[in-house]
């Protein structure tokens, strides 16, 4: 045979090979697969993690875990978390992903970039900022001089460090940039005139009627989006039938006291009294106050969406309220050795610290009052965006312990069950969870605050006990003693609360403990925790739970 036909007969050869390697192979999955219920889905590797690697997708682009994870690690950072201080954390950290991928998306669709030479620019700032602090620390500080010496061996060599710690940060950097230039392009177009600033000082006298959306949701059960849509439908059509009620004469403080869903103002026909533009949008929403200054005395407004519901508005009066520095100016005395700066009437003539008559306008009291209400409106426009973003993204929670959390948070008790359970599955399963942050008496904590929301005092119990077992954290002592108290397990309960009773405590824990001791009939020690309380309360003081037994 020739050397040709050897090597073709060897190719043929190789090439069977290989076929009965791979069906071989096919057909060994398949046995396993037919005889131990084999699947890829199910089966892991020992140590191999059961978390899924992305959290969310909002408006289709993935949330990885790792992002997460480094939210939560941060915002865990500033506090000492507690076992019940994580569902807030969590909650927290994925608002903040959230808004920063909400405002890239949006400086992306218009059309906003980070270039390059906008790093390095920004860079270089704050490696000058903080090269001109650390000068005036070498040259007046011996032990931060010898350490920049060991260190870096120059300031030189310092910069240099500063440098590459920034550039290795520029991902970050360039998300920052990027919300600063979407911030300048929302505040270019805010624009504010005198008339403007009158109307902030203008003091509007209202009557209102409040047609809530909760009027027309309904009873018994938590409302769907397509519920709360037709309430807000029903709501609008309601209080569109009591302006014409109004336009044909019928008394608008009569009509308040029988229709008005505001228990506040309704006996009083609607009176809301006197409110600035800033009150009126805090207390009627951001509609209100952009309607109100080209309202007339006496006129009846359209249906104006609020917080919760539709409001009327009826302007019975305005008055102006300017500042007594409306008109004033400000001034710099031009002596060096003075520099003195103040707010007066016009036509000053001398500076009132030294005397002095070299003395300039260096500006008005309106246009500072202007700049101010520029800055104000401008960060209202900014937050404004965000809620419109808010509202028209799409966000896919994927984690079960996210999609727990809003679920509980919008009252779905059946979801948020089935997801806690999804997420303690994976918590007492994958081996990698706690370095995730999921932490299995967290979810247990969690539900059972849910079964005491549905009066189910002896499944709370039980998943605090369960909770117990992972973590000997004070809080869940707290929170099964006020569910033993709930079941008129006083002696239990006061066992329980004792074993915390000489931990260290916040000083809101240790009112709470008070309060649980004092119902048991332990007023002694309820006392003794009350002054520690006090000894170790921060600026700020706690909160009592005003639980009360059976």
């Amino acid at each position: 045979m020739s050397m040709p036909s050897l090597r073709r007969a060897r190719r043929k050869l190789q090439k069977h090979a290989v076929r009965l390697a791979i069906w071989g192979g096919f057909f060994l999955i398949f046995l396993i697969g037919t005889f131990t219920s084999f699947s890829w889905r199910s089966w892991r590797p020992e140590g191999i993690s059961l978390l899924p690697t992305v959290v969310a997708r909002i408006n289709g682009e993935d949330v990885p875990r790792m992002l997460y994870d480094q939210a939560v690690a941060q915002m865990a950072q500033a506090m000492r978390p507690s076992v019940s201080d994580w569902a807030f954390i969590k909650e927290g950290a994925f608002d903040q992903i959230v808004q920063q991928v909400l405002l890239r998306q949006e400086a992306q669709r218009r059309r906003l970039w980070v270039t390059r030479a906008d790093v390095n620019r920004w860079v270089n700032e704050q490696v000058q900022l903080e090269l001109a602090v650390a000068r005036q620390r070498y040259q007046r500080d011996k032990a931060f001089r010898d350490f920049i010496r060991k260190r870096f061996g120059s300031l030189q060599g310092y910069e240099s460090e500063l440098r590459r710690q920034w550039e290795q940060q520029a991902d970050g950097v360039r998300e920052t940039l990027l919300q600063q230039k979407l911030r300048d392009e929302i505040f270019r177009t805010v624009k504010v005139t005198e008339e403007d600033l009158r109307d902030a000082y203008t003091q509007f006298h209202l009557r209102h009627i409040f047609v809530s959306f909760a009027r027309f949701l309904p009873q018994g059960k938590n409302p769907t989006p397509q519920d709360q849509e037709q309430a807000r439908q029903k709501a609008l059509e309601h209080a569109q039938k009591l302006r014409q009620r109004l336009l044909k004469g019928e008394d608008f403080a009569a009509l308040a006291r029988q229709e008005s869903d505001d228990a506040a103002t309704k006996e009083k026909g609607g009176d809301l009294g006197e409110l600035s533009l800033d009150l009126a949008r805090a207390r009627l929403g951001d509609a209100a106050a952009q309607i109100l200054p080209r309202l007339k005395v006496g006129e009846v407004s359209e249906p104006i969406q609020g917080w919760s519901g539709y409001h009327l508005l009826k302007l019975e009066s305005k008055r102006l309220n300017l500042p007594p520095d409306y008109e004033h100016v400000r001034y710099r005395c031009e002596d060096k050795k003075c520099g003195n700066t103040w707010v007066g009437e016009k036509g000053a003539r001398q500076c009132p610290k030294c005397k002095g008559t070299k003395i300039k306008v260096v500006g008005t009291r309106k246009a500072e009052l202007l700049a101010q209400l520029r800055s104000q409106r401008q960060g209202e426009a900014f937050q404004r965006l965000l809620r419109d973003l808010r509202q028209q993204a799409k966000v896919e929670l994927i984690d079960p312990e996210l999609r727990a959390l809003d679920a509980h948070r919008h009252g779905d008790r059946k979801e948020a069950r089935k997801a806690y359970q999804e997420a303690l599955k994976l918590a007492l399963q994958s081996p990698d969870a706690r370095r995730h942050f999921l932490y299995p008496e967290v979810l247990y904590l969690q539900l059972s605050r849910l079964a005491m929301d549905e009066g189910k005092l002896a499944e709370a119990e039980r998943f605090a006990r369960e909770a117990l077992k992972y973590s000997d954290d004070s809080e869940l002592h707290l929170h099964l003693g006020s569910i033993l108290m709930l079941r008129a397990k006083r002696d239990e309960a006061l066992k329980v609360l004792l074993k915390v009773a000489n931990r260290s405590l916040e000083p809101f824990q240790r009112q709470r403990l008070a309060s649980y001791l004092e119902q048991l009939g332990r007023k002694d020690l309820a006392e003794q925790q009350r002054r520690l309380a006090e000894k170790e309360r921060p600026t700020s003081g706690g909160v009592t739970l005003p639980l009360r037994l059976p």
